[in-house]
């Protein structure tokens, strides 16, 4: 009996092996991960073998963020080093067949994929895929770098050059440490597609971005996941946050501070610069006419709405259910 049972759990051990050695493996879906998946462990070299052709390369890669998540001997092979991100050395020194991940040469599909290899935790590929940036053909590298240049001028070369501002405009007044491994500083890298929102900080009322004392991550969540939007929250908690003494709560809320209708806080306020006073869409009585056009014709003519005298809680009152001034 004891020899049919060792018959049988052989028999199905064999069954295994074979049924796994003749599933066939997935195929790479990206030219990273075909590259990566070429290589063998006597591939890799490690970042001194790197050096001796790229020495001013893996030198900015020892001082960049990139180092401390690449240097875990504990990692995977391809998890470790320069090889990290751009596949086995011994693959890029092939002789037949030479090949390496060339973040540059990429699409920014495959780009922004072989970067979240690692960096699934700030933004899976799927929640990637339906971002504006994504569907807009930008990359991971269209904003980030894997390493600080080794041209001095490294924060020139890096931004996109004839769009809207030069590295050196003055209209960033303030100057900073570039962070999360930018090309340069935020609000420069973000304004190389965002003209519109540069051309409003020119306006005469503006949020201080130009003077740094905000910048764009401060509002808007620059990597959306399913549970964010692009804004990080309403934008009434978001303008909240600095603008406490607007939210209230309020006996008589205005509807839009509440979110009962309109668009909150933007119903009456551009959230980037206006040439009208306190970032308002409009001047004079024509801001309140927007949605109270039955008053814009006999209602106090010639005067604005919190000039008369009788309205001045625009956001709300606490005493009268009319905003009026008792």
């Amino acid at each position: 009996m004891k020899a049919q049972s060792l018959i049988l759990v052989l028999g199905f051990t064999a069954l295994l092996v074979t049924v796994a050695s003749t599933t066939p493996q997935k195929a790479p879906k990206t030219e990273a991960e075909r590259i990566l998946a070429r290589a063998k462990p006597d591939d890799f070299m490690g970042e001194e073998g790197c050096a001796s052709c790229h020495e001013g390369k893996v030198a900015a890669f020892k001082a960049s963020p990139h180092r401390a998540m690449l240097s875990d001997k504990r990692a995977p092979l391809d998890h470790q080093g320069c090889e990290g991100c751009h596949g086995a050395g011994g693959v890029h020194r092939d002789e037949k067949n030479p090949e390496v991940i060339s973040f540059r040469a990429m699409t920014p599909k495959e780009s922004s994929a072989a970067c979240l290899r690692c960096h699934e935790s700030t933004l899976d590929k799927n929640h990637w895929k339906g971002t504006a940036h994504a569907k807009n053909d930008l990359s991971c590298v269209s904003c980030h770098q894997i390493h600080p240049d080794s041209d001095p001028d490294w924060e020139k070369a890096a931004l996109v050059k004839g769009k809207v501002d030069d590295p050196r405009s003055p209209l960033y007044a303030a100057k900073f440490e570039p962070k999360a491994m930018l090309k340069a500083e935020e609000t420069k890298v973000c304004g190389q597609c965002h003209a519109s929102s540069v051309a409003e900080f020119r306006q005469s009322d503006h949020h201080p971005v130009p003077e740094g004392r905000v910048t764009c991550s401060d509002c808007h969540s620059v990597h959306p996941t399913k549970g964010t939007k692009a804004l990080k929250a309403s934008d009434q908690r978001t303008c909240v946050k600095c603008h406490a003494e607007y939210a209230g709560p309020f006996v008589y809320a205005h509807d839009p501070v509440e979110g009962v209708s309109g668009e909150g806080c933007l119903e009456c306020h551009r959230p980037h610069g206006s040439s009208h006073g306190k970032l308002l869409n409009s001047s004079s009585r024509g801001l309140c006419a927007q949605c109270h056009t039955e008053k814009l014709a006999q209602h106090y003519p010639g005067q604005t709405c919190w000039t008369a005298g009788c309205h001045v809680a625009p956001h709300g009152s606490n005493s009268d259910p009319r905003f009026l001034k008792h």
